[in-house]
């Protein structure tokens, strides 16, 4: 599967948006769009520290970036699970 532009990525999330405003989603789309593009941000910030972590010796101010992305990740998730019908699957 292709990843799609940034310019396809914006039309795409402007259009869910819509949707999402005039309560036009009857099956969802949108809603998946919008949350798993939020998801997808908090997921690569993520790989990025968990890189810069293994990548410069593991150094104290690297783990303490990781562990603020595994947090934010574990808050939205708690978040989501009560405000969702999507529920949650990951773990962390």
């Amino acid at each position: 599967m292709l990843k799609p532009s940034e310019e396809q990525t914006h039309i795409a999330l402007e259009a869910a948006e819509r949707m999402w405003e005039h309560d036009l989603d009857p099956h969802h789309l949108a809603r998946t769009l919008r949350y798993l593009h939020s998801r997808n941000k908090s997921l690569e910030q993520l790989l990025v520290n968990a890189d810069r972590y293994i990548r410069f010796g593991m150094a104290e101010q690297h783990m303490k970036y990781l562990k603020n992305s595994v947090d934010k990740l574990r808050e939205e998730e708690e978040r989501n699970e009560g405000d969702s019908e999507m529920g949650s699957s990951i773990m962390l």
